[in-house]
């Protein structure tokens, strides 16, 4: 299911910008406000996540993977009225498989 839904949003995510340098651009998955009935309070989230929808071909990052990065990485753009994230590729912590 994981794969299917994967597919699924990259063949829906066609974003027409190309990341120059080691750059990458991420869309910010929702943030869990609440995990097994406890809230989390914003000020101890060490970090966000998000799939990357756009990227340079010369970084180890391919498109469709999930990746975590600090909540004040990055610079946010707005694309056909989409939020995304441009991250450097030294912001990301790592790939969530």
């Amino acid at each position: 299911m994981k794969l299917s839904y994967i597919l699924y949003y990259i063949c829906l995510m066609k974003v027409n910008f190309k990341p120059i340098g080691e750059k990458l651009l991420v869309e910010a998955h929702p943030i869990e406000e609440q995990v097994n009935w406890i809230y989390i309070v914003d000020s101890v989230r060490h970090y966000r996540k998000g799939t990357v929808v756009a990227t340079n071909s010369d970084i180890p990052l391919h498109l469709g993977d999930v990746v975590t990065y600090a909540p004040s990485a990055g610079v946010p753009i707005t694309l056909d009225s989409i939020n995304y994230t441009l991250l450097k590729v030294d912001e990301v912590y790592g790939i969530i498989e």
